[in-house]
């Protein structure tokens, strides 16, 4: 199964904290399951972070990325298809990064792991 895990996911993950579902954790953690975080992930935090609305103990820079790849997760670049397909996204949520996610996982064929229900509106497959 592919996922395509949402910026709250991520931090969640590496962090261990409980505010990650068991279902995301056991997705997340199967030898079945490919784990993907998008490009707008780091970008995301980066933004979080400066705003002061989030503190991470890492740098969003190499240290992410290799912390990532570290644990199985591969990067995905956003597409030009899931840039496109954001625009054609209907208006039920205005956050531009939850946005560009949901279009990158119709455009991959992935369920989206997040905890954020009004995503469902979009008809992606989400799991939480």
């Amino acid at each position: 199964m592919n996922l395509l895990l949402d910026s709250n996911t991520v931090v969640w993950f590496l962090e261990g904290t409980s505010e990650l579902s068991e279902t995301a954790a056991g997705l997340i953690e199967s030898l079945d399951s490919r784990s993907l975080v998008s490009s707008v992930t780091p970008w995301e935090l980066a933004v979080k972070t400066g705003l002061g609305k989030l503190r991470l103990p890492y740098s969003l820079g190499e240290e992410f990325d290799s912390t990532l790849q570290s644990m199985g997760f591969e990067l995905l670049p956003l597409s030009q298809a899931a840039l496109e397909r954001t625009a054609r996204l209907p208006g039920h949520h205005r956050d531009p990064f939850d946005r560009l996610l949901v279009a990158e996982a119709l455009e991959q064929s992935a369920a989206l792991v997040s905890p954020n229900e009004i995503l469902d509106d979009y008809g992606v497959n989400r799991v939480w």
